[in-house]
Protein backbone atom coordinates (compact mmCIF):
# COMPACT_ATOMS: atom_id res chain seq x y z
CA UNK A 1 0.00 0.00 0.00
CA UNK A 2 2.65 2.42 0.81
CA UNK A 3 4.86 1.82 -2.24
CA UNK A 4 1.50 2.09 -4.51
CA UNK A 5 0.57 5.44 -2.95
CA UNK A 6 4.17 6.88 -3.20
CA UNK A 7 4.10 5.94 -6.93
CA UNK A 8 0.66 7.69 -6.76
CA UNK A 9 2.17 10.40 -5.56
CA UNK A 10 5.46 11.41 -7.42
CA UNK A 11 3.20 10.28 -10.88
CA UNK A 12 1.21 13.66 -9.95
CA UNK A 13 4.80 15.55 -9.77
CA UNK A 14 4.65 16.10 -5.56
CA UNK A 15 7.77 15.36 -3.94
CA UNK A 16 9.35 13.92 -0.49
CA UNK A 17 10.17 16.50 2.20
CA UNK A 18 11.34 16.27 5.68
CA UNK A 19 9.75 16.75 8.38
CA UNK A 20 12.28 17.32 11.25
CA UNK A 21 10.90 16.60 15.60
CA UNK A 22 12.96 18.25 18.00
CA UNK A 23 16.06 16.01 19.37
CA UNK A 24 18.61 15.80 22.12
CA UNK A 25 21.99 14.67 23.38
CA UNK A 26 24.42 15.20 25.27
CA UNK A 27 28.55 15.31 24.81
CA UNK A 28 29.54 13.54 21.64
CA UNK A 29 26.08 12.55 20.43
CA UNK A 30 22.97 13.78 19.02
CA UNK A 31 19.65 11.70 18.50
CA UNK A 32 18.39 13.15 15.29
CA UNK A 33 15.05 12.35 14.63
CA UNK A 34 12.15 13.08 11.88
CA UNK A 35 9.89 11.57 9.33
CA UNK A 36 10.20 11.73 4.99
CA UNK A 37 6.94 11.82 3.34
CA UNK A 38 4.97 13.21 0.38
CA UNK A 39 2.29 15.83 1.98
CA UNK A 40 -0.10 18.40 0.35
CA UNK A 41 1.13 21.85 1.12
CA UNK A 42 -1.24 23.36 4.46
CA UNK A 43 -3.80 26.20 3.33
CA UNK A 44 -3.71 29.50 4.42
CA UNK A 45 -5.99 31.52 6.03
CA UNK A 46 -6.57 35.39 5.06
CA UNK A 47 -4.35 36.70 7.16
CA UNK A 48 -1.75 34.69 6.10
CA UNK A 49 -1.92 31.93 8.85
CA UNK A 50 -1.64 28.41 8.55
CA UNK A 51 -4.93 26.72 8.66
CA UNK A 52 -6.05 24.22 11.20
CA UNK A 53 -5.51 20.37 10.69
CA UNK A 54 -8.57 18.31 11.77
CA UNK A 55 -6.87 15.21 13.13
CA UNK A 56 -7.65 12.80 10.30
CA UNK A 57 -5.40 14.90 7.99
CA UNK A 58 -2.20 13.69 10.24
CA UNK A 59 -2.73 10.43 8.85
CA UNK A 60 -3.01 10.81 5.35
CA UNK A 61 0.57 11.70 4.38
CA UNK A 62 2.35 9.52 2.28
CA UNK A 63 5.50 7.76 3.72
CA UNK A 64 8.33 7.26 1.93
CA UNK A 65 10.05 4.15 2.60
CA UNK A 66 14.08 3.41 3.14
CA UNK A 67 14.93 7.56 2.00
CA UNK A 68 18.64 8.43 2.36
CA UNK A 69 18.40 11.26 4.43
CA UNK A 70 21.48 13.72 4.41
CA UNK A 71 21.82 15.39 7.81
CA UNK A 72 24.31 18.30 7.81
CA UNK A 73 25.60 19.04 11.81
CA UNK A 74 28.28 22.16 11.78
CA UNK A 75 30.64 20.95 8.89
CA UNK A 76 29.94 17.30 8.67
CA UNK A 77 27.38 15.44 6.80
CA UNK A 78 25.18 12.31 7.93
CA UNK A 79 23.68 9.86 5.40
CA UNK A 80 21.20 8.46 7.30
CA UNK A 81 18.31 5.75 5.83
CA UNK A 82 14.72 6.16 7.24
CA UNK A 83 12.60 3.12 8.05
CA UNK A 84 9.53 1.51 5.65
CA UNK A 85 7.31 3.96 7.51
CA UNK A 86 9.70 7.21 6.52
CA UNK A 87 10.60 7.57 10.02
CA UNK A 88 14.60 9.10 11.05
CA UNK A 89 15.53 7.88 14.41
CA UNK A 90 19.15 7.42 14.78
CA UNK A 91 22.13 8.70 17.12
CA UNK A 92 25.28 10.21 15.50
CA UNK A 93 28.60 11.32 16.27
CA UNK A 94 28.59 15.10 17.06
CA UNK A 95 30.39 17.92 19.38
CA UNK A 96 27.78 20.44 20.14
CA UNK A 97 27.70 22.45 23.29
CA UNK A 98 25.06 22.69 25.55
CA UNK A 99 21.35 24.35 24.82
CA UNK A 100 19.28 24.05 21.46
CA UNK A 101 21.20 23.83 18.57
CA UNK A 102 19.99 23.67 14.98
CA UNK A 103 21.06 21.07 11.93
CA UNK A 104 19.15 21.16 8.60
CA UNK A 105 18.22 18.09 7.14
CA UNK A 106 17.49 17.17 3.37
CA UNK A 107 15.95 14.34 1.09
CA UNK A 108 16.89 13.85 -2.96
CA UNK A 109 18.36 17.34 -3.43
CA UNK A 110 15.46 19.31 -1.95
CA UNK A 111 15.88 22.66 0.06
CA UNK A 112 16.90 21.56 3.10
CA UNK A 113 14.90 22.06 6.66
CA UNK A 114 16.00 23.60 10.20
CA UNK A 115 16.04 20.80 12.94
CA UNK A 116 17.01 21.87 16.39
CA UNK A 117 18.28 19.33 19.38
CA UNK A 118 18.70 20.38 23.21
CA UNK A 119 22.03 19.66 24.33
CA UNK A 120 22.06 18.07 27.66
CA UNK A 121 25.24 19.64 29.27
CA UNK A 122 27.99 17.29 31.30
CA UNK A 123 27.21 19.15 34.82
CA UNK A 124 23.16 19.08 34.03
CA UNK A 125 21.66 16.67 36.70
CA UNK A 126 18.02 17.28 36.85
CA UNK A 127 15.43 16.40 33.99
CA UNK A 128 11.77 16.48 33.14
CA UNK A 129 10.08 13.77 31.82
CA UNK A 130 6.11 14.20 30.76
CA UNK A 131 3.89 12.13 29.25
CA UNK A 132 1.57 13.82 27.15
CA UNK A 133 -1.53 11.96 26.78
CA UNK A 134 -4.21 13.31 29.55
CA UNK A 135 -0.91 14.81 31.60
CA UNK A 136 -0.38 17.82 29.52
CA UNK A 137 -3.28 17.53 26.62
CA UNK A 138 -7.02 15.87 27.55
CA UNK A 139 -7.47 13.07 25.04
CA UNK A 140 -9.86 11.03 27.20
CA UNK A 141 -8.05 8.04 26.86
CA UNK A 142 -9.81 6.25 29.12
CA UNK A 143 -13.11 6.39 27.05
CA UNK A 144 -11.94 5.32 23.26
CA UNK A 145 -14.99 6.76 21.59
CA UNK A 146 -14.36 10.38 22.61
CA UNK A 147 -10.47 9.59 22.39
CA UNK A 148 -11.31 8.64 18.83
CA UNK A 149 -13.59 11.78 18.19
CA UNK A 150 -10.33 14.12 19.86
CA UNK A 151 -7.69 12.47 17.79
CA UNK A 152 -9.37 11.46 14.33
CA UNK A 153 -12.05 14.47 14.04
CA UNK A 154 -11.66 17.79 16.44
CA UNK A 155 -9.78 20.64 14.98
CA UNK A 156 -6.29 20.99 16.40
CA UNK A 157 -6.82 24.06 17.76
CA UNK A 158 -9.82 22.62 19.88
CA UNK A 159 -8.05 20.76 21.75
CA UNK A 160 -7.80 21.28 25.47
CA UNK A 161 -4.79 21.58 27.50
CA UNK A 162 -4.80 19.97 31.22
CA UNK A 163 -5.04 23.28 33.07
CA UNK A 164 -2.50 24.11 35.62
CA UNK A 165 0.30 22.12 33.50
CA UNK A 166 1.88 24.65 31.62
CA UNK A 167 2.95 26.41 34.71
CA UNK A 168 3.98 23.78 36.47
CA UNK A 169 6.04 22.56 34.34
CA UNK A 170 7.71 26.26 33.34
CA UNK A 171 8.26 26.55 36.63
CA UNK A 172 9.98 23.55 36.95
CA UNK A 173 12.58 25.04 33.83
CA UNK A 174 12.78 28.10 35.94
CA UNK A 175 14.05 26.56 38.74
CA UNK A 176 16.49 24.15 37.04
CA UNK A 177 17.90 26.15 34.13
CA UNK A 178 19.36 24.22 31.43
CA UNK A 179 17.46 21.02 32.61
CA UNK A 180 16.59 19.26 29.58
CA UNK A 181 12.34 18.64 28.64
CA UNK A 182 11.01 15.29 27.42
CA UNK A 183 7.62 14.84 26.38
CA UNK A 184 6.66 11.18 25.83
CA UNK A 185 3.15 9.88 23.73
CA UNK A 186 2.42 6.17 23.01
CA UNK A 187 0.75 7.79 20.16
CA UNK A 188 1.93 7.61 16.05
CA UNK A 189 4.19 9.55 14.76
CA UNK A 190 1.83 11.15 12.21
CA UNK A 191 0.41 13.40 15.47
CA UNK A 192 3.98 15.08 16.26
CA UNK A 193 3.82 17.92 14.41
CA UNK A 194 0.36 18.46 15.66
CA UNK A 195 1.49 17.66 19.29
CA UNK A 196 4.78 20.12 18.99
CA UNK A 197 2.37 22.91 17.61
CA UNK A 198 -0.08 21.89 20.51
CA UNK A 199 3.08 22.66 23.30
CA UNK A 200 3.90 25.51 21.87
CA UNK A 201 0.18 27.14 21.31
CA UNK A 202 -0.08 26.54 25.04
CA UNK A 203 2.96 28.07 26.30
CA UNK A 204 3.98 24.76 27.57
CA UNK A 205 8.12 24.96 27.45
CA UNK A 206 9.93 23.97 24.34
CA UNK A 207 10.49 20.51 25.11
CA UNK A 208 11.86 17.10 22.70
CA UNK A 209 8.63 16.00 21.85
CA UNK A 210 6.96 13.65 21.46
CA UNK A 211 9.31 10.38 21.24
CA UNK A 212 7.46 7.25 21.93
CA UNK A 213 7.96 4.64 24.76
CA UNK A 214 10.66 2.49 24.34
CA UNK A 215 12.87 4.19 21.84
CA UNK A 216 15.59 5.81 23.69
CA UNK A 217 18.79 4.50 22.41
CA UNK A 218 20.78 7.04 25.01
CA UNK A 219 20.28 7.92 28.54
CA UNK A 220 19.36 11.37 29.31
CA UNK A 221 22.39 12.38 31.03
CA UNK A 222 26.06 10.23 31.01
CA UNK A 223 26.15 7.74 33.65
CA UNK A 224 28.64 8.73 36.47
CA UNK A 225 29.91 5.88 38.74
Amino acid sequence: MHVWREGHARRRGRKPSVVPFQGYGGPGWVRVVGRVLIVRPRKKTRTGELASVRGWRSFIGVPVSFAPVHVRIGDTVHELMADRGGVIDSVVPADLPGGWQEFTMSVEDQEPVRARAFIVGEDTDFGIISDVDDTVMVTALPRPLVAAWNSFVVDEHARLPVPGMAVLLERLVAQNPGSPVIYLSTGAWNVAPTLQRFLSRHLFPRGDAPHRLGTHPRPLVPQRP
